[in-house]
């Protein structure tokens, strides 16, 4: 039966919990300067900078980096926001997945018989950091492709399951909207698949074959590697448009 290793993300949360209990007992026992009792050394910083130094933070954690736009950093912001974040991770497992990983999420609805509505698609696309990050799920329902953008520390969400953890040749699959449907389509009872503990995550290195022109996108003009020769699916009139456009 295969184990699964514990994300570095659980021994944090872990971490956060043991400082609160010890911020809290200490505060008891000196009741008359409890805001420097609790000022004790602590090791969650030490450990935030461990795991930033992992090399694939930036891809496990993606909701923990930085602003890209470096005038809108907040030092204040992002630690009371990276608490918010670890206080919902201690109530939500969250497990790890990337862009190409196949999902079920699980949500609360007040509006259904069941008061619950499960989801299963492909991620396609992991936007934004900190509270604000979200994820996209894509699949084709009866012949009718279906997205779903969810915010990640949404309360309403109740479970995270990664069904199959694999990652793509590219970081946005924005181009599955013009693929052929079987790229999308998904059993909503799909059986997870099991991922050894240690192994490196696989990169499946499918390439989409495209639906004739006209696309939402287009695709011929970016560098994508997960698209089947779609400069060859490309019209003529575009390919001449693309010799007298100046492509940034």
């Amino acid at each position: 039966m295969a184990s699964f290793a514990v994300p570095p993300m659980k021994h944090l949360v872990r971490a956060v919990a043991v400082q609160r209990l010890s911020n809290r007992h200490s505060a008891e026992t000196c009741p008359s300067r409890p805001a420097q009792a609790s000022r004790k050394p602590s090791d969650l910083k030490k450990r935030m900078e461990e795991l930033r130094h992992i090399p694939d933070f930036p891809l496990i954690y993606p909701d923990f980096l930085q602003s890209p736009v470096w005038n809108r950093r907040n030092k204040l912001k992002e630690e009371l926001e990276h608490q918010d974040m670890l206080e919902r991770r201690m109530n939500i497992d969250i497990p790890e997945f990337y862009v190409g990983s196949v999902l079920a999420v699980t949500t609360s609805e007040k509006y259904l018989g069941s008061k619950e509505h499960r989801f299963v698609g492909i991620c396609i696309r992991r936007e934004k950091q900190g509270l604000h990050h979200q994820f996209t799920l894509r699949n084709v329902i009866e012949g009718i492709g279906v997205e779903v953008m969810y915010d990640l520390y949404n309360p309403t969400i109740k479970k995270i399951e990664t069904l199959r953890l694999e990652k793509r040749l590219d970081n946005n699959l924005d181009y599955l909207v013009d693929a052929l449907p079987e790229y999308s389509t998904f059993d909503f009872h799909m059986e997870p698949v099991a991922h050894p503990a240690g192994a490196p995550v696989p990169i499946n290195p499918v390439k989409v074959k495209l639906r004739s022109p006209p696309w939402s996108r287009r695709w011929e003009l970016y560098p994508y590697k997960g698209i089947e020769n779609a400069w060859a699916e490309a019209t003529p009139y575009f390919k001449r448009k693309f010799h007298k456009t100046k492509v940034l």
